[in-house]
């Protein structure tokens, strides 16, 4: 825990806390104890809070619209287990079976802000989420104009929506990525683009306009 606790920049009074944000339910299945399940219910809450906050204060000016938007481009499933991924948490997660997905190191996102918020308190689990997510807060607003993948996110957040790069080719200078999308485990689209994020964006924009007919 010592290697996560640096990572997460936290040192925790109650390490149990620690563990028990960590542990998927898959685990406890197996072997018992408490998972993340009430810890990412609560840590939902507190991420959407300190982001709806933090935008409020930047964007005094925005509307409603805008800054849902904005939102939905930081702290929908994806931008979140992106986060988990690049900082290392997935390592540590506790796993009974299965393999790890987006929604799950979402999860862990969540359950960690809760269990930073129940052992040092509001302030603690702020400036966790807001250092961790400084870079998609800062660039919530470009990123909210024309993002479909955002407007995805957010039509679709009762479904499980996952982007899968397929195949990279080209040259080394100027690779092609081929990318494709699932939703519910359904393949509907299937984009190129110069950069993964330009794929995910043209099959975001493609099934967005699709659905619409």
């Amino acid at each position: 825990m010592d290697g996560l606790e640096e990572l997460l920049g936290y040192k925790f009074s109650d390490i149990n806390l620690l563990k028990r944000a960590l542990t998927h339910p898959s685990y406890t299945h197996v072997h018992g104890g408490e998972n993340y399940q009430v810890m990412e219910f609560l840590g939902d809450k507190i991420v959407d809070f300190v982001i709806a906050d933090e935008l409020c204060r930047r964007y005094p000016d925005r509307d409603e619209g805008s800054l849902t938007k904005m939102r939905s481009a930081i702290v929908s499933k994806q931008p979140l287990a992106e986060i988990v991924e690049q900082r290392g948490y997935d390592r540590f997660i506790k796993l009974g079976f299965g393999e790890l997905e987006s929604k799950m190191r979402s999860d862990i996102f969540e359950a960690l802000s809760c269990a930073i918020y129940r052992d040092g308190g509001m302030e603690q689990a702020k400036a966790f989420i807001l250092r961790d997510l400084a870079q998609l807060i800062d660039n919530a607003s470009a990123n909210s104009q024309n993002d479909y993948k955002s407007a995805l996110y957010e039509k679709y957040c009762n479904h499980d929506v996952n982007f899968e790069c397929k195949d990279k080719s080209g040259p080394e200078h100027c690779p092609i990525f081929t990318v494709e999308l699932y939703v519910d485990g359904i393949l509907v689209e299937t984009q190129k683009g110069k950069s993964k994020k330009q794929a995910e964006q043209k099959c975001a924009e493609m099934f967005l306009k699709a659905d619409k007919k």
